[in-house]
């Protein structure tokens, strides 16, 4: 059984903390728990918003298991609506990416405008104070920012600037707001999701799983940036290079973010958006992870590249788009074996909380501390899990 000794072990320096027990990784409750209080009750990345382009594009998910509908409304407003008909709960639209003037029940065409308003419930005439305006879509509140769009399912967080507080100055030299989604991919991985984004944060494994790919070209990162809000961020120099998303095939990279200067120029910003947002801002390209936890050993992830206008609009663009496409395909092919062997390991009944290394692991162990803290808040009546 978990206690508060437990957690204030992780809660202490790097050079002195715990990780987090492995029954965070594994145990239902937990699990549950970090549903309610992470990804219902915080702000949730789901996507950029260059993938919503004209009013009725949408995209259909679950986030901590709950289905939203997020899309563009007729003044191209960001709105994120309960994926869920409310006569008598139908699911609306499938799973993914779409476009509709309207959204219409399958089961008894129940008919919702963009804005979320009932427009039409067929053969309703007989039922006694039934008026359309009761009975639009529950509303979720969204948000873009930096060019992610970000919803709250409980609605009951902090406002989207203060729960990300430093975040957009962070990361003003990028431009992230500009840059334009190339490529995207959506894959599934057989271990709790803050295993996924705990590896893209974390120096410590290149020499060993990634001898031949990344680790040759980074070299050690510096501290953890001191900022304000739910997000951890480190910057790390190259070693000889000027991309690392590249193969080492003859192609050239494409050039500098417009608008990068001085040290900037000279590596790769890691940057982690709690819960599941994680993402790499290097020279000429920006990688984005976002996990979203199925079960306590499965994770959804979608993987995201942007690049300017200037690069996208080069000749010679798709054929370096899939330069970089390898390059990210190699490392997750190292990646993914080991975390999804990690997991077994962490279900051990035998496993223990481990110590971190404090020059490469330092994001580890922010994120740490924050689950921590999540996980140890005033019990809403969840039981802590034992293993």
């Amino acid at each position: 059984m978990l206690n508060k000794t437990d957690f204030e072990k992780v809660l202490r320096p790097v050079e002195a903390a715990e990780s987090l027990p492995p029954v965070c990784y594994v145990d239902e409750v937990l699990f549950e728990r970090e549903m309610a209080r992470g990804f219902r009750g915080g702000w949730v990345s789901v996507g950029r918003v260059d993938n919503l382009v004209v009013p009725g594009d949408y995209l259909a998910l679950d986030v901590g298991g709950t289905p939203l509908v997020l899309l563009l409304d007729s003044s191209h407003q960001l709105r994120a609506f309960a994926n869920t008909c409310r006569h008598r709960g139908m699911r609306l639209l499938p799973p993914g990416r779409g476009r509709c003037e309207r959204i219409v029940c399958p089961f008894h065409a129940w008919t919702y405008g963009l804005d979320g308003a009932l427009l039409t419930a067929p053969r309703m005439d007989g039922a006694v104070d039934f008026c359309n305006a009761d009975h639009g879509l529950v509303a979720v509140p969204a948000a873009s920012r930096a060019g992610f769009a970000f919803v709250n399912v409980d609605g009951a967080a902090s406002p989207i600037d203060t729960w990300l507080g430093d975040f957009e100055a962070v990361h003003r030299p990028w431009r992230l707001g500009d840059l334009i989604t190339a490529s995207s991919r959506e894959f599934e991985v057989r271990c709790n999701w803050k295993i996924f984004l705990e590896v893209f944060n974390e120096y410590y494994h290149l020499q060993k799983v990634h001898p031949g790919t990344f680790s040759v070209y980074y070299a050690s990162p510096d501290p953890l940036d001191k900022v304000a809000g739910n997000f951890s961020t480190q910057f790390g120099e190259h070693r000889g290079v000027s991309s690392t998303g590249k193969v080492d095939d003859g192609t050239q990279p494409l050039p500098p973010l417009p608008g990068l200067s001085g040290r900037n120029l000279l590596g790769t910003r890691y940057s982690w958006v709690y819960p599941n947002l994680t993402f790499a801002a290097s020279i000429d390209a920006v990688w984005i992870f976002e996990a979203m936890p199925l079960a306590p050993a499965l994770t959804r992830v979608n993987m995201t590249v942007c690049f300017p206008q200037a690069s996208v609009e080069q000749a010679d663009f798709a054929t370096k788009l899939s330069a970089y496409e390898r390059r990210m395909e190699a490392g997750l092919a190292e990646d993914i074996p080991v975390i999804e062997t990690q997991q077994q390991g962490l279900s051990s009944s035998l496993a223990r909380a481990g110590r971190y290394s404090p020059l490469y692991e330092p994001s580890v162990h922010a994120f740490h501390r924050w689950i921590a803290q999540l996980l140890s808040k005033p019990n809403d009546g969840c039981e802590l899990g034992q293993r």
